[in-house]
């Protein structure tokens, strides 16, 4: 049964303990260390209030990522030292850690690795090609000659076992099943846990692909901007009304963007592809700067300001649709796709994501579409009557003139201007100019 992350670590608090102590050798250190712990888990927020589809296991994923900080601190700190005046007994005790560590790793890799190999070898070989060589499970099971719904039940059959295979290693005894979305957290969790650490290893490989190492949660409001460092050195620009999420994973970089428009400047990482899912596309690159923005149709837009990104098209439930390459775009390149049409490469020199610098460009857009760009700044709604949409503009606006731009708009289209209603109601409509007879 589900539970709450702070429930749980009331629960477990005696345990976390002793979990931690034994790896770092020290009590004093592990209750600093779980005493972090509970603060990372407050400082989720809505996240340690909610249900958990296995809180235990989410809570010494923490733990464990605290405790790997804490050593390598400790590594670093000792450096500085000369080794004569450490205790002779700590270097035996801490070497006496380090092989009781290893011991506990080997024996997790040997039960993933035991638990991917004693499946029947089409279940096997279509796991490894989703979890491990990434292709989407059209292509897999066009391969099989299979439907998408039986890749679905082979996946969930090989995360059953390699499930099964990890709770056995811990010692956790039977555990009830838990759905399909709390199923890959709770694998996820248990990987963290095991702290595979064996390149090479199946299980290794599978670790690198399946346990967040960070990951952050990003959004802003009408008329603010955000920049965000990432850790490896890439940085994201976010316009204002967007959201996306951030997750890095040991052999992926990857952003789920839910609506907005954001600048990407992505540090070349050849072992780790950066990869945006937007709307009916993912964007594929290893280092590049680059922009993506979506609009409240599901369109989108790709623009490239230096390097070189994959475009390539997703089914509904988020997988690569098919096998193709795609698109491959370079500097100066953009792809715009709007819903029900082909998408549409262009090659232009105008400045990619000019709202960093206080600009919109409008390039023969349809005006529905520029103005629901520029709401993002405008406190008061902005409403577009369906017989004004797809008129056409081309223009530069500066963002801070966005209200004054609106009032001079009947100058060069066909439209009526109104502020309408006050207080919550209030709101600025433009619809078409009716013709005088």
């Amino acid at each position: 049964m589900s539970a709450l992350p702070l429930e749980a670590f009331r629960d477990s608090y005696r345990e976390l303990i002793a979990f931690v102590a034994r790896r770092t050798g020290s009590r004093q250190s592990a209750q600093d260390i779980v005493h972090d712990a509970w603060l990372r888990v407050v400082e989720a927020g809505p996240m340690a209030q909610s249900q958990h589809p296995a809180p235990r296991a989410y809570l010494y994923t923490v733990a464990e990522h605290l405790v790997i900080d804490h050593l390598r601190r400790a590594a670093r700190s000792s450096e500085r030292f000369d080794s004569s005046f450490h205790d002779s007994s700590a270097g035996v005790q801490a070497l006496g850690q380090d092989v009781a560590e290893a011991s506990l790793q080997r024996e997790a890799l040997v039960a993933v690795d035991a638990a991917i190999a004693a499946l029947p070898e089409r279940c096997r070989r279509m796991f490894l090609a989703d979890r491990l060589d990434g292709e989407s499970q059209a292509a897999i099971a066009a391969a099989h000659g299979v439907s998408v719904k039986t890749v679905e039940r082979e996946i969930m059959r090989a995360m059953d076992a390699i499930e099964a295979a990890l709770h056995e290693w811990r010692g956790d005894g039977v555990v009830q099943a838990l759905p399909r979305k709390g199923r890959r957290r709770a694998l996820s969790a248990l990987l963290g846990v095991a702290g595979l650490g064996a390149s090479g290893s199946l299980a290794w490989r599978l670790y690198q692909s399946q346990v967040v190492t960070w990951q952050i949660q990003l959004g802003t409001a009408t008329g603010r901007q955000l920049n965000q460092a990432l850790p490896d050195g890439s940085s994201i620009a976010l316009d204002a009304q967007t959201r996306l999420d951030v997750r890095y994973y040991g052999s992926r970089r990857y952003v789920q963007m839910h609506h907005g428009a954001a600048f990407f400047s992505v540090a070349r990482n050849a072992d780790a592809p950066f990869i945006v899912d937007a709307g009916p596309a993912r964007i594929t690159v290893l280092g590049t700067r680059f922009e993506v923005a979506l609009d409240n149709q599901g369109g989108l837009r790709v623009a490239v300001e230096e390097g070189r990104v994959r475009v390539q098209e997703r089914g509904s439930d988020g997988d690569l649709a098919d096998a193709g390459d795609g698109w491959e775009l370079t500097g100066s390149q953009s792809l715009d796709w709007q819903p029900g049409q082909s998408p549409r490469r262009d090659s232009s020199a105008e400045e990619v994501a000019a709202w960093r610098n206080g600009w919109l460009d409008f390039r023969h857009e349809p005006l529905g579409l520029a103005v629901q760009r520029l709401a993002r700044y405008c406190p008061v709604p902005l409403q577009v009557a369906p017989d004004a949409e797809h008129l056409t503009i081309f223009g530069r606006v500066r963002i801070a003139d966005a209200r004054a731009w609106l009032q001079l708009l009947p100058r060069s289209v066909p439209v009526v201007v109104r502020e309408e209603g006050q207080g919550a109601a209030r709101r600025i409509t433009i619809a078409r100019r009716k013709a005088q007879s």
